[in-house]
């Protein structure tokens, strides 16, 4: 779930910054120290950061306040553009072509299939049971390396789409689909971690899956199983719960490693 509040907040952060070190240091100590060469003066250190002050901040020049206007603007345009790069770079979920090519390499440390959200084929009816084991798989990223989880996909790589899930929602669409699972997860592992999720949806072979590109978390994520607080984890291409000591290993040895 994206958080527009958040992405603002930190984007004019980022344009201040972006834009105050273009205006005020970069370019003036650019502008200064070339004309400073040009004119063939060898001097000290004092006398660079005088005739830089002089070049960037003439005495009664009204330009400059228009100079400084597009510097600060040029400044600001990096910033956002950087900014945006660094986003897109870090949440970027993968397009139909790449999930293809996943689904073709099979699962793995980083990418698990599920046949449904809620649909249950062997019975052929629907089991909202089933959700456990989908919040189950994103808690295992979470608490691992991150990865995606391919949903409409079964154990072999075959793809089953989302019909089935579809029909049992009150919105029988990919919009109930995704609406159903952002609302579990909020409740399973709360609504700041809905910001790691990222739900993509995607045709292949004529069939609508889902995926969901789930970053790492920097805290600890619980799911409540049969009254039990589990800790779960991704490793190799299974999911597994970690008993009380191996989870306070784990987490130790994780402290460990950001030092």
């Amino acid at each position: 779930m994206f958080d527009m509040k958040k992405y603002f907040k930190s984007l004019f952060i980022w344009q201040l910054i972006g834009g105050g070190f273009f205006m005020l240091v970069l370019a003036p100590l650019l502008i200064a120290t070339y004309q400073y060469e040009l004119s063939g003066h060898k001097s000290s250190f004092q006398d660079i950061v005088s005739h830089i002050y002089q070049v960037y901040f003439p005495p009664e020049d009204i330009g400059i306040f228009f100079t400084d206007l597009a510097l600060l603007i040029v400044g600001i345009v990096f910033a956002t553009i950087f900014y945006r790069y660094k986003i897109k770079k870090k949440g970027k979920a993968p397009g139909a072509t790449e999930i293809f090519k996943l689904i073709e390499k099979g699962e793995n440390e980083r990418v698990e299939f599920k046949s449904s959200l809620r649909h249950d084929y062997r019975q052929v009816k629907t089991d909202k049971n089933l959700e456990h084991i989908i919040l189950k798989s994103i808690a295992g990223f979470l608490n691992g390396k991150g990865g995606t989880l391919i949903i409409g996909v079964d154990d072999y790589g075959e793809v089953l789409g989302l019909a089935n899930d579809y029909w049992s929602l009150k919105k029988k669409n990919k919009d109930g689909f995704e609406q159903r699972l952002m609302l579990i997860i909020s409740n399973a592992f709360g609504k700041d971690i809905c910001s790691k999720i990222h739900v993509s949806f995607h045709e292949i072979k004529d069939k609508e899956i889902c995926s969901l590109f789930i970053e790492r978390s920097k805290r600890p994520v619980y799911f409540k199983d049969n009254n039990q607080t589990v800790f779960y984890l991704r490793t190799g291409n299974v999911t597994n719960p970690l008993s009380t000591s191996e989870t306070v290993e784990y987490l130790h040895s994780k402290k460990l490693k950001k030092f």
